[in-house]
């Protein structure tokens, strides 16, 4: 490495990136060994040996380790490789193909704990269904970072495997789950605290997005935004007492599947894309103003042009049905916070239509100007081709995170 260093000003940008690729490869391979030893270790009982309580004490006194640390490489070895039980029968690993990408370096350590947590959640699955929903995040790894896994886990792979859930608890309240608690200081001053039911969360999160959208001047931190989006609905709800409304209108509401099958679907059924259940979603569709929506074939909005640069609202409203958020790869932000980006520079001739338009947010629209990043269109889903120096073979990506809401 020494010799390395020595040299590294001689590297091109496109060679420095290449080292910093292998030197994360190597410390992926060298982790998956880490794990090997510390499995063999935990099966023998070394620390009960040397004179420890557990595993997990040992580590934290001969590699100066938090406990927290500990015990997440402790479940990384225990998920990745086979063990004895005290009958002496081998438990099989629960993740053997994350343990083959990890040895050849493909998935990084926090990969590796997304799959072991969302994992963990299908226990009352069938062993075949767990082996899928393993295939199916190791399939998304290599293009996906930790958090964009964990989501495409829990809004793609949980729907294919486990569309039911786990059984009901017929334990549970029937009335919805909400709490806040506040204490006013004396200067005026409010800190609050609570948690809040599916339905009113989904509907929390709504009206917060369009207000929490920073451009590139802005300094203030995600809570800050947060803080400042909720005094703005706050505000808007002083002004507007009779929400739902809005203006005097009821919540127009953008129906992508047929009123046929909304109005069949059995109430407990969680529609795809939400946390709602069809029941739910009636009693919000009976107060609200349903907008129509003109699909084309294959459930495509109709595309109209007008020779204008800036999206007029027809169109912006069909890039929503078609995008419904910022279709960069791995990216969740909601339509409400993406601009309306032309895949052909306007200024060149490109025309403000469907064809030549995709949903960006503000971070992934200044990255496609300012990169090597490409975007296309391909009967009518939006494609990313990555620079060389993120994926050698270039090979073109999609954003699965809002494939649900599409139907």
């Amino acid at each position: 490495m020494g010799e390395i260093a020595s040299t590294l000003w001689q590297l091109s940008n496109r060679e420095l990136v290449a080292h910093i690729s292998a030197s994360e490869d190597k410390l992926r391979r060298d982790y998956a060994e880490h794990l090997a030893l510390l499995a063999e270790a935990d099966a023998r009982g070394t620390a009960y040996e040397l004179g420890y309580s557990n595993t997990t004490a040992l580590l934290v006194h001969t590699q100066n380790i938090s406990r927290r640390e500990a015990n997440q490489r402790l479940a990384h070895a225990a998920a990745l490789h086979d063990a004895k039980t005290p009958t002496g029968a081998v438990a099989e690993a629960s993740m053997p193909l994350t343990a083959k990408k990890l040895a050849a370096g493909e998935v990084c350590v926090e990969q590796v704990e997304v799959i072991r947590k969302f994992i963990g959640t299908l226990d009352h699955l069938e062993p075949d269904k767990v082996a899928l929903a393993e295939e199916l995040m190791i399939e998304r790894a290599a293009e996906d970072d930790p958090n964009a896994l964990a989501r495409y886990g829990e809004r793609w792979v949980r729907d294919i495997v486990d569309p039911d859930g786990k059984p009901p608890n017929f334990d549970e309240p029937q009335r919805p789950e909400r709490e806040l608690r506040r204490h006013v200081y004396r200067d005026g001053r409010m800190q609050f605290s609570g948690r809040l039911d599916a339905e009113t969360s989904a509907l929390f999160d709504q009206l917060l997005a369009p207000f929490e959208k920073n451009g590139p001047d802005d300094t203030r931190g995600y809570a800050e935004r947060a803080g400042d989006a909720f005094a703005d609905v706050l505000q808007k709800a002083a002004n507007c007492p009779d929400l739902p409304t809005h203006n005097g209108l009821k919540t127009e509401v953008a129906f992508t599947i047929s009123m046929d099958e909304l109005a069949k679907a059995v109430d407990e059924r969680v529609l795809p894309g939400t946390q709602l259940t069809a029941g739910e979603m009636r009693r919000i569709a009976c107060d609200c103003h349903v907008l129509p929506a003109v699909m084309g074939g294959e459930s495509k909005p109709l595309d109209v042009a007008v020779p204008a640069y800036v999206v007029p609202a027809h169109i912006r409203r069909g890039l929503v049905l078609r995008d419904h958020g910022c279709a960069f790869p791995g990216c969740e932000r909601p339509a409400s916070v993406c601009h309306s980006h032309h895949i052909r520079s306007w200024l060149q001739g490109g025309p403000t239509a469907l064809g030549n338009l995709v949903l960006l947010c503000g971070h992934h629209h200044r990255l496609i100007h300012r990169s090597e990043w490409e975007v296309k269109l391909v009967d009518g889903v939006p494609w990313f081709t990555p620079p060389d120096y993120v994926d050698p073979e270039r090979k073109p990506r999609r954003n699965h995170l809002h494939r649900l809401a599409a139907g």
